[in-house]
C-alpha cells in the first residue's frame, strides 16, 4: 500500500460511524433553526417526526389569555413563535390554519412573538402593533391583524399596521400612544427569551404539545402540510 493510500485510509469512516454522524447532523437540523427565517430542514418526514420529547420546563403551557385559536386544553396545541415580516412564517400560516380548521376543535393554535430585528426592520414594530390591537380590541382582532399582514406582507410598515388597526375599529389615539411607548415590549421580550431558552433562533418555530401527556415535538420551519401532520401524529 502506498503512503497516499495509507493516509487516505486514516480518514475513511466505518459504516457505523458514518451513520452516527449522519444522525447527529439530522438531529441538529431538527432541534435548532438557523439564525433567521427557517427553511424546512433536510432529512424528510421521518427525521422530523423523530424529534419527540417532553415540553421543556422553560416553555410555558398555553393559556386562555394568549393569542389563541381554540382551547388551551385541546388535545393538541401548536405553539408557534413567529415574525410578521418572516417570509417562511407567511408560508406556514395557511398550513397551520388548515390543520386547525380541519381538526374539529382537537387542535388549537397559540401565537407567540419572535421578531428577528437583525434582518427584519418591521418585525418588532408590527409585533408591538399586534399587541396594542389585541389589548384594545381582543383576541379576534389580533388574528385578523395577523391574517391581513401575512396576506399582504410586502406592504408591511408602521403606516400599514395603523391602517389595519383603524379598519378593525381601534381608537387611534390610544393605539398610537400604545405603539409609540412600546407598552407591550416586555411581553414580546419574554416570548423571545422563552424560545431562546430551548435553542430556537429562527422562525417559524412550532412546538407541538400533547396537553394530556406533555409529549412534545418541533416543526422547525415552514414544513408542508403532510410533514407538519406527521410531526403532530408523532405526539398523539
Amino acid at each position: 500500500m502506498s503512503e497516499h493510500q495509507k493516509e487516505q485510509k486514516k480518514f475513511e469512516l466505518s459504516p457505523s460511524a458514518a451513520i452516527l454522524i449522519a444522525g447527529l447532523v439530522i438531529a441538529g437540523t431538527i432541534l435548532f433553526t438557523s439564525r433567521g427565517s427557517a427553511q424546512p430542514p433536510a432529512g424528510g418526514t421521518a427525521a422530523v417526526a423523530a424529534a419527540v420529547s417532553t415540553l421543556p420546563s422553560t416553555v410555558r403551557k398555553p393559556s386562555a389569555d394568549e393569542h389563541i385559536i381554540g382551547s388551551p386544553t385541546a388535545p393538541i396545541v401548536l405553539i408557534e413563535y413567529s415574525d410578521f415580516q418572516c417570509p417562511y412564517c407567511t408560508m406556514i400560516y395557511p398550513t397551520l390554519k388548515r390543520i386547525v380548521d380541519e381538526s374539529d376543535g382537537n387542535i388549537a393554535w397559540v401565537y407567540r412573538q419572535y421578531p428577528l430585528t437583525s434582518i427584519h426592520p418591521q418585525a418588532e414594530p408590527s409585533a408591538n402593533a399586534s399587541e396594542c390591537i389585541a389589548a384594545q380590541l381582543g383576541n379576534d382582532a389580533f388574528w385578523k391583524y395577523a391574517e391581513t399582514v401575512f396576506a399582504n406582507q410586502s406592504q408591511l410598515s408602521s403606516q400599514y399596521s395603523a391602517q389595519i388597526a383603524k379598519q378593525l375599529g381601534a381608537n387611534m389615539d390610544e393605539y398610537n400612544q400604545c405603539v409609540s411607548s412600546k407598552k407591550y415590549q416586555a411581553k414580546i421580550d419574554a416570548d423571545m427569551s422563552e424560545l431562546s431558552s430551548v435553542g430556537g433562533t429562527g422562525t417559524p418555530y412550532v412546538v407541538v404539545l400533547n396537553t394530556k401527556t406533555n409529549k412534545a415535538a418541533v416543526i422547525p420551519g415552514a414544513l408542508p402540510y403532510d410533514q407538519a401532520m406527521s410531526v403532530i401524529k408523532s405526539v398523539q
